[in-house]
Parts: C-alpha cells; structure tokens; sequence
C-alpha cells in the first residue's frame, strides 16, 4: 500500500487504488479519546482544550507521533496541521481565528476568540452558544482590528510539523476561516447575517471582503510552512434550502472562493470544501471555483451519491456519502451500506468514505471499532 499522502494523491489523478476514508470530526476530545487507546492521545487534540493565551506554535514530535498512531487508528487519511485542528475537519490551527479559555467549569468551557466573540460549551447535556458578537454596524466593522494573518509567531513551528509529518507519508492540511461561515462564527450573529444579506448589504460585501483578504494572506502562509492542502468550512445550505439565494451566492461569496482556489493552485496545492445543507444549486459554480475535493453530500440532504459520483467525480473528489444517522442503524445495514458505498468507490476512483456529522458521544468504543475495521475491509479490494 502506498503511504497516504501518496494514496491521495492516486485518488486525485483517478487511479486504480482503494478508496480512502476520513471520519469528519469527534464530538469531543473526550469522546476522540475513549474511542482509541491511550497511545493515540495527544496534547492539542481540541480547540476546547486550549490555554488561557491564544497559543498557535507547532505540536511536539512525540504528540506529532501520536497524532499519526491516532489517524492509523481511526484509518483517517488526512493530518490536519495546528493544535485544536485534528478531530474536526476544516477548523483549528493558526490559519482559522483561534481562540482562548477564559472560564471553565466541571461541565462546561467560556472561550474568547481573536474577534472578541465568545462561546461557551456545556458536555454533558450538549450544549454549545456564541454569545458577544463585535459586529452590528459598518462603523462597528471598521473599528475592528483582526489579528496580523502575517505576524510569523502564529505559525512558530508549522513548517517543521508539516516537514515531519510529510516525512512519515501523511497528506497535510491546513484549515482557514470560511468566507461565509467566518462572518457568523467570529463577526456577526448568525440570524443577523442572514437578515443583513437582504437590508444591509454594503455591511455584508465589507465583512467577506475582510475575512477574504485575512484568509488569503494566512493561505499564503499555511502553503509557505508546507502544506500539501487547503480546507475551509464554509456552509452554504440547511437540510430543507440554500442559507442565501443561488445569486447572492455569486455575488458575495464565490469571488472570494474562487481566489483562494486560483491561489492554491498557483502554489501546487489543493483546497477542500466543507459545506453542509442541500447545495445542489451551486455544484456547478463550485466547480467553476475550482475546488479539488468537496463534502460531505450527506443522503439526508436530498443527495443521491452514485449520482453525484456520476456527475461530479472528474470535476472534483467527492468525499460524503454518509448519513449522520449511520451510526445508530442495525449492524447489517451499517455493513451493507459499507459494501455499497465500496461498491461505488471501485467504479469511481475519486471518492474518499466521509460521514456527514462525526462520531456521537454514545458509541462504545467496540462499535467504533468494529464499524472502523468493517469499512477498512470493505474498501480494501479493488
């Protein structure tokens, strides 16, 4: 077998190689932790876990060792550069705003982020709210300085994690703000957003347009430490519609992310798109961006796979094909469904197994394991 930054690269070019597999995210370090033995474990494992400092610098070669055992564990095929930015893909690391503890308690975390805005997250019932968003006016939007995407601290160490990695034959990727995403994770309310794509349109056009230029000069950076790949988490859809119109999409939104694919390419990179919801409207213009590998193409969005693998495999890399309730259906089906999916990945070679919301809190880890080792052997023929 090739070793995996080899291995996604055959799957880019289409060639007659297995299907790979990603599994999207964990619910939380916790979770990542007692689902894989302890020689998985690793310092950085969560965005949650963070200090009381906006600490970005690169991971130890013996947490790197250990990041690297916990993908061969779990059978992921991409190492995701920076703290917090390994058990959820496309956030973390210091190419996305990142964020600091600032209150905890026995069952719950505050953080700040560098935009000011805070979240708090409580385990166990689930809960997560951002709260303290800087932005509601153009004034306010002016006022705000972001941190330097440029200041060389923020990526203390980087190119030696991605040397390192690289070196033991992992594909590694880079997470970045998302143009959209980004404007209502770290500026803005979300309904206000959404509001402010209909009556305050000058406001949104100001708020891509300085994420965007943030985002391409922390891209210029994450490709200069190594990377073999870009990400961003960008969600355009819910389950039922578009989050914005098909042309507020073009107008807002897809110069940007047509930008960053230019500039990944320009450099020998790809980019990766995460976006949720039901897209179908904007596959095309997503094309025209240029992205290398998009997902997750959840079925309970209203996506038909073997389709999309039809229509889309030689435009792009689909990665999905999970639903987010695949983890709670009956053992056979589960094995069924991983036969079929292997089925589709041997007639169309640019596909990599993704689920479509990551592994809940309430698998054991036997049925982690098990469903783990079912898939691996599943896609191992070709």
């Amino acid at each position: 077998m090739k070793n995996k930054r080899q291995w996604i690269k055959s799957i880019l070019n289409g060639e007659n190689v297995p299907t790979a597999q990603y599994w999207m995210s964990f619910f939380n370090a916790d979770t990542a932790r007692k689902l894989t033995p302890k020689s998985c474990h690793f310092n950085g494992m969560s965005l949650y876990e963070v200090g009381s400092n906006f600490d970005m610098s690169g991971m130890s070669y013996d947490d790197l060792d250990r990041l690297i055992e916990f993908n061969n564990y779990t059978d992921r095929c991409f190492a995701c550069l920076g703290k917090g930015a390994a058990i959820m893909f496309g956030h973390g690391g210091p190419g996305e705003f990142f964020c600091r503890t600032i209150e905890k308690g026995d069952n719950y975390v505050i953080v700040q982020y560098e935009t000011g805005v805070k979240s708090k997250i409580q385990f166990k019932p689930h809960f997560y709210h951002t709260f303290d968003h800087p932005i509601k006016t153009l004034d306010d939007l002016n006022d705000l300085k972001l941190p330097a995407p440029d200041n060389p601290l923020r990526y203390e160490g980087l190119e030696n994690n991605a040397r390192y990695l690289k070196s033991k034959g992992q594909y590694v990727v880079g997470s970045l703000n998302g143009f959209f995403s980004g404007i209502h994770y770290f500026l803005m309310d979300y309904q206000d957003t959404l509001i402010s794509l209909l009556t305050e349109q000058n406001l949104i056009q100001a708020a891509v347009d300085k994420i965007g230029r943030w985002n391409l000069v922390a891209a210029e950076n994450m490709i200069k430490a190594g990377v073999d790949g870009l990400a961003i988490c960008d969600d355009l859809g819910s389950k039922q519609n578009l989050l914005m119109s098909p042309q507020h999409y073009r107008q807002f939104f897809k110069p940007w992310h047509r930008k960053l694919c230019d500039l990944a390419h320009e450099n020998g990179v790809t980019i990766h798109l995460h976006s949720h919801g039901t897209i179908h409207p904007l596959l095309n213009d997503l094309v025209e961006c240029g992205f290398d590998f998009i997902n997750p193409f959840d079925p309970e969005e209203g996506f038909d796979i073997e389709k999309i693998l039809e229509q889309y495999s030689k435009k792009f890399v689909v990665v999905g094909g999970f639903p987010g309730t695949f983890w709670y259906w009956p053992n056979q089906k589960q094995e069924e469904y991983l036969s079929r999916m292997a089925e589709l990945g041997r007639k169309y070679k640019r596909f990599i197994f993704m689920d479509s919301s990551g592994v809940p809190d309430n698998i054991s880890a036997a049925d982690y394991l098990r469903i783990t080792q079912l898939s691996k052997a599943a896609r191992s023929s070709i």
